[in-house]
């Protein structure tokens, strides 16, 4: 198996997933957060970028956030500095975890 950033390609992630992302933080999906600014929910899942690997192999991604009712942008990471790890919301403070999402 090897690593991916997934730039406009698709190959095989540490999962044995082919063609998609280990994590489940996709692009358009809701998040059962409050927005920051105006305390509604919920927020989409604005952009995902790829940051950097980390030592112990796995993509670090930035996950930017925004609002759907007044629009305030926000950012959280996913594995930061190592495998597993998830950082609050840089300007809401709350932690996030997998079962924030909502289902599709």
């Amino acid at each position: 198996m090897f690593y991916q950033n997934y730039d406009g390609v698709h190959g095989e992630d540490r999962w044995g997933m082919v063609g998609k992302i280990g994590d489940p933080f996709q692009e358009d999906r809701l998040l059962a957060l409050a927005c920051a600014k105006c305390h509604c929910q919920p927020l989409v899942i604005a952009e995902r970028n790829w940051v950097t690997t980390n030592n112990d192999g796995s993509q670090r991604y930035q996950i930017r956030v925004a609002c759907t009712h007044c629009g305030f942008a926000d950012e959280f990471a996913v594995n930061a500095k190592k495998e597993g790890v998830i950082t609050t919301l840089k300007h809401g403070h709350q932690s996030v975890t997998p079962a924030d999402l909502l289902a599709e």
